[in-house]
């Protein structure tokens, strides 16, 4: 397992259990729905995934690795071990022993040893190409020091050092860079950095900055950060006044040509069947707390087109105007 491969595989995971949770939720016939307008159109329903990336999920090979190799913890790092002694120190964060992970991660930040100065570069999968990669296509680079101080800045947050956690994060953002081409990597590299973020300057009581920051993505997930920050800044009756003007904000622009979308029911049976739907997008904008945003438009059904009152509905059932109406 290189450098990245565990950093990814535990994102995977936690996808795969929030796609879990969102299937539960649905009806016994599965429907597959392939969307030839992907990136205009998003589709989201009730669920929403929770915004957050800070946890702990360990696993047998860690226990394991703990067991075998724990002498590594009061060592240093030598070019033959540092990989092993980074995965060590990863598997003790997934098993919460966050006083031999900081100590190890430390050790990472500060050694001058090439081998966890060094950014990495990997390339695509591509076949017969044999250089490391740990996910997808697209290539990307690594250092180890960048994902040692986000692992610090997390064990810190924990602890409520927001200040310190807010460096770490810093250096891991701009010291110790990482860059990705594949649209996949980068998004989720953004999105754990804007969390981060969020945490950090929320325990420092920041909270204009938390709204500059997670205010345009607010109605994509179930954001607990945006949430307080909103309501430290705002009385509840200023919110609600907000939420009302911001309904009658909303402004859509149609698509002039037609998107498809093929819906197969019954999946993988001898019943399988594959419907071909036709419909009319389009792209919308809202206004939130003084900020224009761009909202993101619900799955539209055969024959139907984008509305303002689509929109609405959409906006309404929301995590973030539910919660911040104070229905749950």
């Amino acid at each position: 397992m290189n450098l990245d491969t565990l950093y990814i595989s535990r994102f995977i995971l936690v996808c795969l259990l929030i796609s879990g949770l969102k299937s539960y939720s649905q009806d016994t016939t599965y429907k597959f729905t392939l969307d030839t307008s992907f990136f205009t159109t998003v589709s989201l329903g009730p669920f929403q995934p929770r915004f957050n990336y800070i946890y702990h999920l360990p696993d047998k090979q860690d226990e394991q690795r703990y067991k075998k190799y724990s002498s590594l913890i009061g060592q240093q790092p030598t070019s033959k071990n540092h990989e092993l002694y980074y995965l060590l120190a990863c598997s003790l964060w997934e098993l919460e022993k966050t006083v031999e992970a900081e100590k190890m991660f430390l050790t990472i930040i500060n050694t001058n040893d090439k081998f966890f100065t060094s950014t990495y570069y990997h390339t695509s999968d591509i076949q017969g190409d044999k250089t490391k990669n740990t996910y997808g296509y697209g290539s990307f680079t690594s250092n180890y020091k960048n994902y040692a101080a986000i692992y610090l800045a997390k064990i810190y947050i924990e602890q409520k050092q927001f200040g310190k956690a807010l460096q770490f994060l810093e250096d891991a953002v701009e010291k110790y860079r990482v860059t990705y081409t594949c649209g996949t990597g980068f998004q989720r590299q953004q999105d754990e950095y804007e969390f981060l973020y969020a945490s950090c300057y929320e325990g420092l009581n920041r909270h204009k900055e938390v709204i500059d920051l997670l205010l345009p993505s607010c109605l994509e997930r179930d954001d607990e950060i945006i949430i307080t920050a909103l309501r430290k800044t705002y009385t509840q009756k200023e919110i609600e006044e907000i939420l009302k003007r911001a309904e009658t904000s909303i402004k859509c622009s149609l698509d002039t040509f037609p998107s498809y979308s093929y819906q197969t029911s019954n999946y993988g049976t001898k019943k399988a069947k594959t419907d071909t739907l036709k419909y009319f997008s389009g792209t919308a904008t809202i206004t939130l707390f003084d900020r224009q945003i761009d909202m993101p438009v619900p799955r539209l059904e055969d024959g139907q087109r984008l509305t303002i009152e689509m929109l609405v509905k959409f906006f309404r059932e929301s995590n973030f105007y539910i919660r911040l109406k104070g229905n749950t």
